[in-house]
């Protein structure tokens, strides 16, 4: 299955999402996407998150992300990409994430 949201709102959007699912998951299309995503993995169908990798990178917005985010094509964008593993290492998830980047900050902290 394939999930794609737009995230914030009519005025200001700020980030287009797009999933695609592990097809064991048996999804109906009919799931109450109001609820966390991963809330709904758990309770519908036992499949708990653990795992996420993830690497970012930016570049223009184009023609169709722009448009999704309202901004210019030339705009800049933050893309991260995104793979979900659950409890025994089995992928769940691979998601990509097209943000505004003046609404999107990454934060690290590293402790030794």
């Amino acid at each position: 299955m394939i999930l794609e949201r737009l995230r914030g709102n009519t005025d200001f959007p700020f980030v287009y999402f797009v999933s695609w699912f592990n097809p064991s998951i048996p999804f109906t299309g009919n799931e109450n996407f109001s609820m966390p995503l991963y809330d709904i993995l758990e309770h519908d169908y036992n499949v708990v998150v653990k795992v996420s990798k993830e690497a970012i990178r930016a570049r223009l917005a184009g023609t169709f992300i722009a448009q999704k985010l309202g901004i210019d094509e030339k705009d800049p964008i933050l893309i991260r990409k995104r793979f979900v593993y659950d409890q025994k290492g089995t992928p769940i998830e691979y998601n990509i994430g097209y943000y505004r980047a003046d609404s999107f900050t990454y934060t690290i902290e590293a402790i030794r």
